[in-house]
């Protein structure tokens, strides 16, 4: 089940990892970014929001946001780099790169409300984990994988850049910047900065104004940017992939066209998977738990036993209804979790090598 990921690692030069919070997208992301470099001798770049710190001490990158960290993953002519994204220094950057000259980008830094405002813009996170996309210019890299803020859907990344482009176009961004400098502009708008100014006070408008002019000013360079990474999303060389996790009850919702892959991570031993077709472009996956409770016991590790108990009590079978044409690969719960890259490399080892089972009756459309 691993060839569907396969393909992508191979092929494609952006693969963005999309999904809920707790499912091990981080994990998955760094998982196929060292199959990418071993397996298919790719130069790649993970760029990871908010590792846990045990994944981030195996991959070397504490404390060093904002750098192309190398990790030593062996291999042929494949490579690995995991740059560890923090929003503040991040929107700095790209405040930097945006600005038409340094006394605007210095200007708009020291504003007292940047920070606090750059925090809080609808889809913001999304875009600047996007950004780096745009790395791939310098030839060093061949693919760059991306994961994601949590909750995404694809639905929620394509949209992402669009949102913020919009927003320098918006009434809003108009209004605010109206104030400021004068002249036929700042007559058309005085009684909304009128009304304004009884409810907010002077000062504070005045800074709020302040800093919607100079970020205006980011215009022409950050738009340029955002479509180009809008080209980058919508070019056949991405893909997407959503990550799910078994152990949990996020499974069971219905995939979102979109996907290239949904990864189910975290799969449980001894689990039984069927994927039958389900009309109307559907295929049906269940991952069956209801097994011979002496197999249960078999298993050697205690904390693999008490998982697959407490899922078979609680929720011995899931149901995932999956596009056709979307590929599934099912990565394995490893005993102790995943701390070392050793153990990256082990996750996706032991999904192509396909430990559960698989129903008799089960027909194969997707993999």
């Amino acid at each position: 089940m691993i060839d569907a990921v396969d393909a992508l690692l191979a092929e494609r030069s952006v693969v963005a990892v999309v999904g809920r919070g707790g499912v091990g997208k981080t994990t998955v992301a760094a998982a196929l970014g060292v199959r990418a470099a071993q397996h298919h001798d790719r130069r790649v770049l993970v760029v990871t929001v908010d590792p846990a710190r045990r994944l981030a001490d195996a991959l070397g990158v504490n404390g060093l946001e904002g750098e192309a960290v190398i990790v030593p993953v062996g291999g042929a002519d494949g490579r690995l780099w995991v740059l560890m994204v923090e929003m503040s220094s991040a929107w700095d950057q790209l405040v930097r790169n945006c600005a038409p000259d340094m006394t605007t980008a210095e200007d708009l830094l020291a504003n007292g409300l940047y920070r606090s405002l750059t925090t809080r813009f609808v889809a913001s996170h999304d875009y600047v984990a996007l950004d780096h996309l745009l790395l791939l210019d310098d030839g060093r890299f061949d693919l760059i994988i991306v994961d994601t803020p949590p909750g995404n859907h694809a639905d929620d990344l394509f949209a992402a850049p669009g949102r913020l482009s919009q927003f320098f176009d918006s009434r809003l961004l108009r209004w605010l910047t109206a104030g400021v400098g004068g002249g036929v502009t700042r007559f058309a708008s005085r009684p909304f900065q009128l009304v304004a100014r009884r409810l907010l006070g002077t000062d504070f408008l005045d800074r709020i104004g302040e800093f919607f002019m100079l970020f205006a000013r980011l215009r022409p360079r950050l738009v340029e940017r955002i479509d180009a990474v809008e080209r980058l999303l919508a070019s056949p060389t991405s893909a997407m992939v959503e990550v799910r996790a078994a152990d949990s009850g996020h499974v069971p919702e219905p995939v979102e066209a979109g996907n290239d892959v949904v990864v189910v991570n975290r799969l449980l031993p001894l689990t039984e998977v069927g994927i039958e077709p389900a009309g109307g472009g559907i295929d049906r996956v269940t991952l069956d738990l209801r097994i011979d409770a002496g197999d249960v016991e078999a298993l050697d590790d205690a904390s693999l036993r008490a998982a697959v108990l407490g899922l078979m009590a609680a929720t011995p079978a899931v149901e995932m209804r999956l596009p056709k044409g979307t590929g599934l690969c099912l990565l394995p719960r490893l005993s102790g979790g995943v701390n070392r890259l050793e153990d990256l490399v082990a996750l996706t080892d032991e999904a192509a090598a396909e430990p559960w089972r698989s129903k008799a009756d089960s027909s194969d459309p997707v993999l």
